[in-house]
């Protein structure tokens, strides 16, 4: 098996997928990667809008960080499903990166320029090797890492799929809060969301429509919604979706040097959130995944560069869009791809019909897509607690300080629990070895 074929194959098992087999022919290949790319960017129009929204930025910036980040991200990467996009965690980073430079975030030229730096210091991770640390992490801090930002994808979710926003900073917290008062629901978008989860699951429970299941849940549930005239919340009430492509934005130049601080850290998060696509595999694929790794972050770089120049939010690789596209029945890198060039299509033709997707069903869907990434964690998870008190101990503080902390603490504080561990030599290898003969590397 190849590298990207090996890839894919991780990827679809990180997402709760069975490895793909080999498609019968290159034009079945490409309806199913267009099919993926096209529920990526219907997802994109609500996600990455609410995403700017809630962190203080123009919706319309966190729209565009689909378009041409998805684009170039996905060409270049090399991890081949994995969606470079707005994040939830980059967009807090980037609003928290602006105001300790004292800079509006609803000034375009300043975002320009976060973006451009955002890239810039991707670049120098990438020459300095710095995601060849991520190798000296633990398989229980990573899988621990991994469950923390699907748990964060959940908790995020939450608020769209029912109505209800707990107070509370800490995901697992917002979650049981949540769980405890059902009475505060919105009972319509709670309604909508449990009927988008069922139609999903009757679709995904037939191997024939398995691939489908996302997207006959999405046009299914909000046909519904329209024709019923159910009143919940939809992606046009986050703000006026564009009928226009996004036009040349010119970066403050003279801001750059305020902002490289915030840039570093913004940087930072995403290359934690693109570890947590893809953990690190057995000690005999280490040169491999090096080289991906490698691959990813100048990918990552390349589409910050190229997006701070498009009214783009800064980029990095998202779990929650990859994990959508896998779902989809994505097989290479032109779904991602499909989905910058498909959301730059849906935006120029059909902006006011994409602002009327219900939220309460982009919400449930991520719930549904938030789960099957724990579910794919497992083995891994399993792994690692079998493996002693110490590693246990590990992946649960890695977990809660993902729920807690902002990324790229929880992931320092894993690999520094695992450089504790491995000087201490109580036998990390031990676990990798675990995982390569007992269990397939997520």
């Amino acid at each position: 098996m190849d590298l990207v074929e090996s890839e894919t194959v991780s990827t679809a098992v990180a997402c709760g997928q069975e490895p793909p087999g080999r498609l019968r022919g290159a034009a079945r290949l490409v309806g199913v990667d267009l099919l993926a790319g096209l529920i990526t960017a219907l997802f994109s129009i609500p996600e990455g809008m609410a995403y700017a929204a809630f962190a203080g930025f123009d919706p319309v910036a966190g729209l565009y960080a689909g378009v041409a980040p998805a684009v170039v991200g996905s060409l270049l990467a090399g991890s081949p499903l994995m969606v470079t996009t707005l994040t939830s965690a980059i967009a807090l980073t980037s609003r928290t990166a602006l105001h300790h430079a004292h800079l509006a975030p609803g000034d375009g030229a300043n975002v320009a320029a976060l973006g451009l730096l955002v890239g810039a210091a991707m670049a120098a991770f990438a020459a300095l090797r710095v995601g060849s640390l991520l190798r000296l992490i633990s398989p229980g801090a990573m899988a621990g890492f991994s469950a923390g930002i699907a748990v964060q994808i959940i908790a995020g979710a939450l608020p769209d799929a029912t109505g209800y926003r707990a107070g509370y900073h800490n995901r697992l917290l917002r979650i049981v809060a949540w769980a405890l008062r059902p009475q505060e629901w919105s009972l319509r978008a709670a309604l909508v969301a449990a009927v988008t989860v069922a139609v999903w699951a009757l679709a995904h429970a037939a191997r024939r429509t398995r691939p489908f299941a996302v997207l006959a849940a999405l046009v299914v549930v909000a046909g519904g919604v329209w024709a019923c005239r159910v009143a919940v919340p939809l992606a046009s009430s986050l703000g006026a979706v564009p009928s226009a492509l996004p036009s040349l934005s010119v970066p403050a130049w003279d801001v750059l040097p305020r902002l490289v601080p915030g840039a570093s850290a913004v940087a930072l998060v995403a290359l934690a959130q693109a570890a947590g696509i893809h953990p690190p595999p057995p000690e005999r694929a280490v040169g491999a995944r090096r080289r991906v790794w490698g691959s990813d972050l100048w990918a990552q770089a390349a589409a910050n560069l190229v997006g701070a120049f498009f009214q783009a939010l800064p980029a990095g690789g998202s779990l929650s869009r990859t994990g959508v596209a896998v779902a989809a029945g994505a097989r290479t890198r032109w779904a991602g791809a499909a989905s910058g060039v498909l959301l730059a299509v849906l935006v120029l033709g059909l902006g006011d019909a994409a602002g009327r997707i219900p939220l309460p069903v982009i919400g449930a869907l991520l719930i549904v897509i938030g789960v099957k990434l724990i579910t794919g964690r497992l083995p891994a998870l399993r792994a690692a607690w079998r493996d002693g008190r110490w590693e246990q101990a590990v992946l649960a503080v890695t977990f809660l300080a993902t729920t807690q902390f902002p990324l790229q603490y929880a992931l320092l504080l894993g690999l520094g629990l695992s450089l504790v561990r491995r000087r201490a030599g109580t036998g990390v290898g031990r676990v990798e070895v675990t995982v390569a003969e007992g269990a397939t590397p997520a």
